[in-house]
């Protein structure tokens, strides 16, 4: 049986029918934070590390296919970007703790998020019933 290890996201793919839609099958999934990282969007979501600053987003378990699928892929899926794989610990609301992959850019251009991308991250945000407070952090992106 194959490994199927942990991953959070925190941009398009925390919506888990953004993730079957593409192909990818996860599993045990449900909401998580980061610590030491704030999210960005330029022109699509990102992470920053940031002392004190917490990401939330959707942990769930992919097989690596998947993975490579989401990441390793046709860069044009991804705005051109490449994402990296990084080794974050990701909290869930109870207080368990996770090792977990997520990926992130080195170098986004920094350009603008298009409205409908914003548009996708708040209905995905409030899906997860994210907070109230990093919902209006994503929001302001659009401005």
């Amino acid at each position: 049986m194959a490994r199927m290890p942990y991953a959070f996201f925190y941009g398009g793919y925390m919506n888990p029918d953004a993730l079957t839609a593409v192909g990818a099958s996860p599993k045990d999934c449900e909401t998580g934070y980061v610590e030491g990282f704030q999210l960005t969007v330029g022109p699509i979501a990102n992470l920053a590390e940031k002392e004190g600053a917490r990401a939330y987003g959707l942990i769930a378990r992919l097989h690596h296919d998947d993975l490579n699928k989401l990441y390793g892929g046709d860069p044009a899926a991804l705005q051109g970007s490449v994402y990296l794989p990084e080794a974050v610990l990701v909290q869930t609301a109870d207080g368990r703790a996770f090792p977990a992959m997520t990926y992130i850019c080195p170098a986004l251009s920094g350009a603008a998020a298009d409205p409908a991308y914003i548009t996708k991250l708040i209905a995905a945000a409030e899906k997860l019933s994210l907070p109230y407070s990093y919902i209006d952090q994503i929001r302001a992106f659009a401005d």
